[in-house]
């Protein structure tokens, strides 16, 4: 599978530029404060690299991933996870008025997930004429090898991950999301990419 041309990542770090710009725009509103953000790395991946990723640099350090599957039209599909440090993630809850236990942990990570992925993705789609539909985010820590098994498949031979930071300026707290696109819906991404370029 051929990695997108020159043009065509170019093209698409603009789409994300703006969907990553509405994804932080709702985050600081239900945060009031404001999100800082860093340029998406966009990178072709191999099964192994994804799965890697799953575990923690290490042993010390405690996480919660965050998953949500999308899928549209045209074979456009893929998913977006999302990491975030565990005490950072606590002391943003307790800031937001969630009690302090492992459910609410839970309840305010799928909150703001669904905010950064649900906004993402429903502009990048917009952008690419594409209507997607999404399955409800769920914390791998409860489901990591339904992730597992659907990267393992043989459509995500390869992957197109693109990596987005979020970072909240008035509270020690950021997160990455990493869109992972499989081998179909990178083939439909290149097709909708060459359409916008053709109207330039």
């Amino acid at each position: 599978m051929a990695m997108l041309s020159a043009d065509q990542q170019d093209a698409l770090q603009e789409l994300m530029n703006v969907a990553m710009g509405m994804a932080s725009d709702q985050l600081a509103r239900y945060l009031n404060t404001l999100v800082h953000l860093q340029v998406p790395a966009i990178r072709l991946v191999q099964p192994s690299d994804l799965l890697a990723q799953l575990e923690p640099e290490n042993a010390d350090q405690q996480r919660q991933i965050v998953s949500q599957g999308f899928i549209g039209d045209a074979g456009f599909q893929g998913e977006a996870v999302l990491f975030y440090q565990l005490s950072n993630a606590r002391q943003l809850a307790t800031m937001l008025g969630y009690p302090a236990d492992d459910a609410n942990d839970a309840e305010m990570l799928t909150d703001i997930s669904s905010i950064l992925t649900t906004t993402f993705l429903n502009s990048l789609g917009g952008q690419l004429s594409a209507q997607l539909s999404y399955s409800a985010p769920r914390l791998l820590s409860d489901q990591q090898e339904l992730l597992v098994q659907r990267i393992e498949t043989p459509g995500w031979r390869a992957a197109l991950q693109v990596s987005i930071h979020y970072q909240v300026i008035d509270y020690a707290f950021q997160c990455e999301m990493v869109l992972l696109i499989p081998e179909l819906g990178l083939q439909t991404l290149q097709q909708r990419l060459d359409a916008i370029l053709l109207e330039y």
